[in-house]
């Protein structure tokens, strides 16, 4: 989604505005490595924005910045889903959050790490993890005649008591095959199940994808406060929260879903995903994209 589904998304929002293309940067350690990364460097635009992916990260060494730089360009390190404390990189001259949680604990670590004195640039931008493209361009629509949820994802990371088991369905999106071969099947559903581990306080955050999941297909999602973005994205106070991840608390706020179908707060409920969807559609993201082209442009910051 951050690449090839990035670029995809929001190209025909920007038509010539901004030129899009991926270069695939070479990641082997050794000597010839090392003289591969730097011939890369070289090869580059000059002048150009680098909006580094998470898996490029490695590659972005001191010298290879060094030369990109040299050449005008400007690096924004995009960190995704990783470990912040490990990968916040002193090359970036901007940082991009894909959460607004993340840009809280980027705008924290950053100060963290400045307060002996400034080794990281400051600038934080914010484009926000959307759900697959296939989804995004609303290929799927939800059912909202009969109450039927399910748990869209890797069963492995599926956290649901024994009692729900027999009333949510489970379609196995753990591989890009799986979700090929299941995500059509997500139109018989008016609900999804997207509670997770409440968060352990660690600086690594997931996007709040299988919510934008939900909201892309137009379904509601059954989904725990706690989970980073979910009560900015949904608001304070949508009516499918569950206040933790206990068994009894997720059971009792699916059996309020089942019982408040297609009533008030149900309507409630679509009308927030629906806000949060607009959220991540290719024009707001085409729009944030833009925000960070400007900002880059203006980034001036040297290792």
């Amino acid at each position: 989604m951050r690449a090839h589904q990035l670029i995809e998304l929001i190209s025909p929002e920007l038509g010539d505005e901004i030129d899009l293309s991926i270069s695939l940067a070479p990641r082997k350690s050794k000597l010839w490595g090392k003289i591969a990364r730097r011939l890369w460097a070289a090869r580059q635009p000059e002048d150009a924005i680098f909006f580094v992916t998470k898996s490029a990260l490695p590659v972005l060494r001191p010298e290879v910045a060094a030369i990109l730089k040299k050449r005008g360009g400007t690096i924004c390190a995009d960190y995704v889903d990783g470990d912040l404390d490990r990968l916040l990189s002193p090359a970036a001259d901007l940082h991009i959050a894909s959460a607004y949680q993340s840009e809280r604990q980027l705008v924290d670590l950053i100060a963290e790490r400045n307060a002996g004195g400034p080794r990281f640039s400051s600038k934080v931008h914010t484009i926000l993890h959307g759900p697959d493209i296939r989804l995004a361009n609303q290929a799927v629509r939800a059912q909202q005649d009969t109450f039927r949820m399910v748990y869209f994802g890797d069963p492995l990371n599926c956290q649901m008591s024994e009692a729900l088991r027999d009333k949510i369905d489970v379609l196995n999106a753990a591989h890009a095959e799986d979700f090929e071969a299941t995500f059509e099947a997500l139109g018989d559903y008016s609900a999804h199940y997207c509670v997770r581990p409440d968060a352990q306080g660690s600086r690594v955050t997931k996007p709040f994808t299988k919510g934008m999941i939900a909201a892309a297909c137009g379904a509601v999602p059954l989904v725990n406060r706690s989970v980073p973005d979910a009560e900015a994205l949904l608001g304070a106070d949508y009516p499918y929260f569950t206040e933790d991840d206990s068994d009894t608390a997720v059971e009792a706020a699916f059996q309020k879903m089942a019982a408040e179908f297609g009533r008030p707060n149900w309507t409630q409920a679509l009308s927030a995903t629906q806000g949060m969807a607009a959220r991540v559609s290719a024009p707001a993201i085409a729009e944030r994209f833009r925000e960070l082209v400007k900002i880059a442009r203006g980034s001036v910051f040297s290792l």
